[in-house]
């Protein structure tokens, strides 16, 4: 579990307007509180947001201090 604000800064993409249909779409799910799929990074400078860059925006507007269930996965090189 990561704060939101911890997980924009930390892959440093920028927060989606709170208009985008997508961060809109996952912002009526939160009101009527339906649970949201864990949101899938990768760890690795930047850490990347591999699943739910949306749903992390979401979570932004209604406070930056709450938490995302999320899966942290190590980057392998191949």
């Amino acid at each position: 579990i990561k704060k939101a604000k911890d997980v924009l800064r930390a892959s440093g993409l920028p927060l989606l307007p709170e208009d985008n249909w997508h961060v809109k779409q996952n912002l009526k799910k939160m009101k009527k509180v339906k649970k949201l799929s864990p949101v899938l990074l990768v760890s690795g400078e930047p850490l990347i947001i591999a699943d739910g860059y949306h749903r992390v925006c979401a979570i932004y507007y209604l406070s930056e201090d709450l938490e995302i269930p999320c899966r942290l996965v190590t980057r392998t090189d191949v």
